[in-house]
């Protein structure tokens, strides 16, 4: 995981337990990650948690992948 603080209040893809879960990053705490999406807020435990990322890298690493 790169530096956290600077994601909060940026849109992210959070991986947990095999899942991609989307949403504005609110805050990530010893605990737990937590997640506001289009109609949910999502606590995520840190202990599940294995990447997370900008959506916007992820979204450039796809269109990279499409040119080759």
């Amino acid at each position: 995981m790169s530096d956290i603080q600077t994601m909060v209040g940026k849109k992210v893809l959070v991986t947990a337990n095999g899942i991609i879960y989307s949403g504005e990053l609110i805050e990530v705490s010893d605990v737990e990650v937590y997640l506001k999406e289009s109609m949910q807020w999502l606590s995520l435990p840190i202990s599940s948690v294995s990447d997370i990322k900008l959506a916007e890298q992820a979204a450039l690493k796809i269109d990279e992948a499409r040119e080759v």
